[in-house]
């Protein structure tokens, strides 16, 4: 499995460079015209450029980053391929292997083994403090009773099945709340990282939350809070009231005194706030079909 961090590389021969890339990645690309190819790699669906415009690309210093399950395996077969060593596989602090290369064409490789799992613990800033005037609220009225719900939000089997394909979650102050959203190396299948904030049993969850790796906000993180509520504890009805807050307040370009410190602008951050607009709706439409009621009250 093969993540790419993103990369512009330039070429000098692209037909000899297109076909070694699609050999070792074993894709095609997504976008192929006279002096330029794309590729969209790995669960992220990040880019590999390739350009034959050197002038109008990033220069050859900047190495693409490639998240591999096998650094001996993709070392072995770049190296065969006519890839030039550059420096050996060798573990860092923290159990990273990192390893780098050169392709035919020059551009450097670096190669990096168990980087999503030595980031896990690592702490992430929040994107905003104090007062955050931004939050996406999504309420349904549920046909189920609140501990049922309770449950779906807590069991990390069931939490897995219905909002993403996996889940890693306990329930404790400081425990996994990550969803698996695709199959992919460590750090890129979906919200790796999240951490339960608090929780009132069958009552309210709260937990950090990120943007998906494609997005440049991806390494701050905002919350979301999950309210349950008893309507009808005859008919076993639960409203369940879902916030997403936390967003950092920007003005233009420039990020205001409360925000965390980093690199995302005003049309960035509204890039993620919209597609989680998008997104939530979706998530408790799924939630209600698990439990087998009809989405959308």
């Amino acid at each position: 499995m093969i993540e790419l961090r993103g990369a512009i590389q330039p070429v000098r021969d692209m037909s000899r460079a297109l076909q070694w890339y699609q050999d070792w990645l074993g894709c095609s690309p997504v976008v192929e015209r006279k002096g330029y190819v794309r590729f969209e790699v790995g669960a992220g669906a990040l880019e590999l450029v390739l350009a034959d415009d050197v002038e109008d690309v990033a220069p050859r210093s900047a190495a693409g980053i490639w998240g591999v399950s096998d650094i001996q395996e993709h070392w072995e077969r770049l190296l065969k391929a006519g890839a030039t060593a550059v420096e050996d596989p060798h573990q860092r602090e923290g159990g990273v292997w990192v390893a780098s290369l050169r392709d035919p064409e020059g551009n450097r490789l670096v190669l990096m083994e168990g980087a999503g799992e030595s980031r896990r613990d690592t702490p992430v800033p929040m994107a905003a403090s104090g007062e955050s005037l931004q939050s996406i609220e999504v309420e349904r009225i549920i046909s189920a009773p609140r501990e049922r719900v309770w449950q779906a939000w807590t069991r990390q089997e069931e939490l897995g099945a219905w909002f993403g394909s996996d889940a890693r979650f306990e329930l404790r102050i400081g425990g996994p709340f990550e969803i698996y959203f695709a199959p992919g190396p460590g750090g890129a299948r979906g919200s790796e990282g999240c951490r339960v904030l608090s929780y009132l049993p069958g009552r309210m969850l709260s937990f950090t939350w990120n943007a998906p790796p494609d997005q440049p906000t991806r390494g701050w993180h905002t919350w979301v809070v999950v309210e349950l509520a008893n309507i009808d504890s005859v008919k076993a009805v639960t409203r369940l009231r879902l916030t997403h807050t936390g967003w950092p307040k920007v003005e233009g370009d420039v990020q205001s005194s409360d925000a965390a410190s980093g690199k995302p602008d005003a049309a960035q951050w509204q890039e993620t706030f919209n597609y989680f607009q998008r997104a939530w709706p979706q998530v408790m439409t799924a939630l209600e079909r698990h439990l087998g009621t009809s989405p959308g009250h």
